[in-house]
């Protein structure tokens, strides 16, 4: 037997994978109508949802907003209107606060607008509110500006202008509110204190001008004068920061009302802030920098009516006092912000309205505690001079105290009087904080910005052809069936080639040999297509090779078709052909030449010893160098037979008469003789079914035949439709077959019988195919009346025992004194001397000579074609 190394490849050897684009345009071409069907669904939902959306139609205000002014100091009230851009991210939250879009709403006459539907704004139901009107909005700020655009979009061109411009009045009303808001609490708690401090001044000098009349003191020594300077500077100062203090306190308390009042709660209070670790830390280091900054200052200090500083540091003196500001500002600015986080710490984020307030009571805490430092440097201050003074005549101090007094609550009203005259003037300067630039108009009724037709239609067109494609390769990857010749090709590999493919034919149940087509149309196309296939097989490599095994990887894929169509067009050039009907099991080529069981054959030669002359049988007539070896009995164990020397031997004996063996193997999936065959032969062919066979099951085919190194001499694809164009379509790629035959080498007197894809789809082609497999099914399981599965159950003594395959007795139940066995023994002699020399001519004779051998009749119950149904 010849060996083929050309076909060996190793199984470690990676399949080829991914597709091509040429894989992909064939898949697309295939599945166009998927493709297609998804593009209209998709496009026509486009329509749909353009038909029945409401359009919307946008408005816009552009306005300018200016940041909320809070000081009450006229440097910053002056310096206002020449600073540049200021980050205005919290006014611009406010926008969409609630407080602003209820007081827009209100200000609105909802009985003059309608939806689409008919319906009134005005509804309490279905009318406008505060959610349906902030879903509406949508806020933009131009970057590095102050410019701010509102943009409404509604249904209704009329409500959406008139809301846009009612958002922008509002908004400056509400801006207004919170400014003015604040300067009028400056002003109310200065204007309070001034009568304060004029009582504490009266009550001052009466007791100054009552112990000048009870004392005899005329005048005060320089250095007690000094010191009471020094003592009654320091407690001026700390008047002023008392005051101070006593604001911020008065504002933490508003603002926390306010809070309290919105629904904010869970402030964090004065007292919590002051046990804090980091708070002590960071008023402990500010206090440092302020007692040295007061002890700097206390030394360059001369007397002065108002009390004024005149610095007469040096120098290095001067640049320690510039330091020490420095480190004075730095640390209070740390300390504001550190305040101002753990006050905004789960509240920022509510409410525009709500941030604002809470930042306005974190700066009032952070006042208090630095108004607290500097009340306890000045102390510190004040009782270090003190305790100098302690050391003057007691009359001398109460003298300087008094007058201390005096000139500290003078000094102290005139400096509220200038505070109220300055908090006056910035609370009447706080006019409207937003000015309107462009105000809303009412967009074109022909063009509403939603929904965007062009967009939508061109989106759908893109999302249409994208899923469609989608949708085509889904079904590539869900269909598992071979289709094309290039699936074949990526599964077998480049090293095995494809033979041809043959068509789906029509079955003519008028004809003797309904699927013998070279036989009944030996010019048709179909005919061709087999005879190029034989011609594929046989030349150009393998043209030393005369044994051949044709199989598939499952049942009902046409392999039979294959192996007698086959056979008969090389018979039809000439050749001594030989069909072996090796598949034991399911015995089928002489239903197939529509001839009734042999009750000798291939089983019988093998054990029994019968003669092979006895055993061939010339299925067609006319036809004389056509013979076929059918099964015979049918035996236990199938693979015994195909195993076993006498078969090699009866190969051996057979490869010199004939010139072609084609040896029908049954699927691998049913029957595990296929590898025995296989290895006993010169070349296999694989036939593929085209929507039939599985990729999986294929896979599962090379693997075996490359594992035993089986020579594969290519594949057959099997069974694709026509279409009436005469190209080949369902199956897969498109072949032409318009360059089919025409002509008659005479008149056969026959019409040409086209091929199956006129009226066969491939719906019918797979029904079809179920059928003949549940058919199969039963027969193996439950055998059946008709005649060509007969023989399975009704021949006695037709199994090869156990026993008989071991040596130990043969078939006819005769014990070892019968004679030789017919499963060879290792004491067995060469197979090639079972047989004596070869004389082809009497061999053929013998044949030609049995009446039973030549023209078998049929069965009185013709038997069905397995391509018929």
């Amino acid at each position: 037997m010849a060996t083929d190394t050309d076909n060996a490849r190793s199984m470690t050897e990676p399949m080829e994978e991914g597709i091509s684009i040429k894989e992909l345009l064939h898949i697309f071409r295939v599945r166009f109508g998927w493709v297609l069907g998804c593009f209209i669904i998709v496009v026509a939902l486009a329509f749909v949802y353009l038909y029945y959306t409401v359009p919307q139609y946008e408005s816009q205000v552009t306005i300018l907003v200016e940041p909320i002014k809070t000081s009450s100091s006229i440097e910053s009230l002056m310096m206002g209107s020449a600073t540049g851009t200021t980050k205005i991210a919290t006014e611009v939250e406010l926008i969409t606060s609630r407080k602003n879009i209820d007081h827009a709403l209100s200000t609105l006459d909802f009985g003059q607008y309608v939806d689409s539907e008919g319906i009134s704004y005005a509804d309490p139901l279905t009318g406008m509110n505060y959610a349906k009107a902030k879903e509406k909005i949508s806020v933009g700020t131009v970057k590095d500006t102050n410019i701010v655009r509102i943009t409404v979009t509604d249904q209704n061109l009329v409500f959406a202008a008139d809301f846009a411009n009612a958002l922008a009045t509002s908004y400056d009303n509400l801006l207004t509110s919170i400014a003015r808001n604040s300067q009028a609490a400056q002003r109310e708690f200065i204007e309070s204190q001034i009568p304060v401090n004029e009582e504490l001044q009266r009550t001052a000098s009466d007791a100054l001008g009552k112990f000048r009349e009870t004392t005899d003191i005329i005048q005060l020594s320089e250095k007690s004068g000094l010191l009471v300077q020094k003592i009654a500077y320091f407690q001026m100062r700390r008047e002023p920061l008392r005051l101070q203090n006593q604001e911020a306190i008065s504002l933490a308390q508003r603002y926390s009302q306010q809070l309290s009042d919105y629904g904010i709660t869970g402030l964090v209070s004065y007292e919590s802030l002051a046990r804090a670790a980091e708070t002590v830390r960071l008023l402990a280091e500010l206090k440092t920098w302020k007692t040295e900054f007061t002890m700097y200052e206390s030394v360059g200090l001369s007397s002065t009516p108002a009390g004024a500083t005149v610095s007469t540091a040096s120098p290095a003196n001067q640049t320690r006092i510039n330091t020490l500001t420095s480190a004075i500002n730095q640390s209070t600015k740390e300390f504001q912000d550190y305040v101002t986080k753990r006050v905004m710490e789960g509240l920022s984020g509510r409410d525009a309205w709500a941030d604002s307030l809470s930042r306005e009571y974190a700066k009032a805490i952070s006042q208090r505690f630095v108004s607290d430092v500097d009340l306890d440097v000045l102390q510190l201050m004040e009782n270090l001079y003190s305790d100098e003074l302690a050391q003057l005549p007691t009359l001398e101090r109460q003298l300087l105290e008094l007058q201390r007094d005096v000139d500290v609550y003078a000094a102290l009203g005139l400096k509220l009087r200038e505070m109220l005259e300055e908090v006056k003037l910035v609370e009447a300067s706080v006019t409207g904080n937003v000015i309107m630039i462009d105000p809303a108009v009412m967009s074109n009724p022909d063009r509403p910005v939603s929904p965007n037709k062009l967009t939508i239609l061109a989106v759908s067109v893109l999302l249409g052809g994208a899923l469609g494609l989608l949708l085509a390769l889904g079904l590539e990857m869900l269909d598992v069936s071979i289709r094309d010749d290039s699936q074949i090709k990526r599964i077998i590999g480049k090293d095995i080639p494809l033979l041809g493919w043959l068509p789906l034919l029509k079955i003519d149940s008028h004809e003797k040999y309904p699927s013998l087509v070279v036989w009944n149309d030996p010019q048709s196309f179909e005919a061709e297509r087999y005879k190029l296939v034989a011609s594929n097989m046989i030349y150009g490599k393998n043209r030393k090779r005369k044994i051949f095994s044709i199989t598939s990887a499952s049942m009902g894929e046409g392999k039979s078709s294959v192996v007698a169509n086959i056979a008969t067009s090389l018979a039809q050039l000439g050749s001594r052909i030989l069909v072996i009907d090796g598949d034991l099991r399911l015995p089928s080529m002489e239903r197939f030449f529509n001839l009734k069981h042999s009750e000798v054959g291939l089983v019988d030669h093998i054990v029994n010893d019968v003669p092979l002359e006895q055993c061939i049988i010339q299925p067609l007539s006319n036809v004389p160098n056509l013979h076929l070896l059918p099964p015979g009995k049918a035996p236990l164990i199938p693979p015994a037979i195909f195993a076993s020397e006498e078969f090699d031997s009866t190969m051996e004996y057979l490869r010199n008469i004939y010139d072609y063996i084609i040896i029908d193997a049954p699927p691998l999936q049913f029957a595990s003789e296929l590898l025995a065959i296989a290895k006993r032969v010169d070349g296999l062919v694989v036939a593929v079914r085209a929507g039939i066979t599985t990729k999986g099951a294929l896979e599962d085919l090379m693997v075996s035949l490359r594992t035993v190194e089986v020579p594969i001499v290519g594949v057959v694809f099997n069974g694709v439709i026509t279409s009436r164009a005469g190209n080949i379509s369902k199956g897969g790629r498109y072949y032409s077959a318009s360059y089919a035959y025409s002509y008659r080498y005479g008149n056969t007197g026959k019409k040409k019988k086209r091929s199956a894809g006129r009226h066969t789809t491939l719906w019918t082609y797979r029904k079809k195919y179920k059928k003949d497999l549940k058919q199969r099914e039963k027969a193996l399981r439950y055998g059946t009346d008709d005649p060509i599965f007969a023989f399975r159950s009704g021949i006695e003594g037709a199994f090869i025992s156990v026993a008989a395959a071991a040596g130990e007795a043969s078939v006819d139940g005769s014990g070892p004194e019968q004679g030789p066995q017919k499963v060879a023994t290792p004491a067995t002699p060469p197979v090639v001397e079972r047989y004596d020399e070869v004389d082809i001519e009497a061999f053929l004779s013998d044949i030609e000579a049995d009446p039973m051998a030549i023209g078998r009749q049929p069965s009185e119950k013709q038997s069905e074609d397995p391509e018929k149904k």
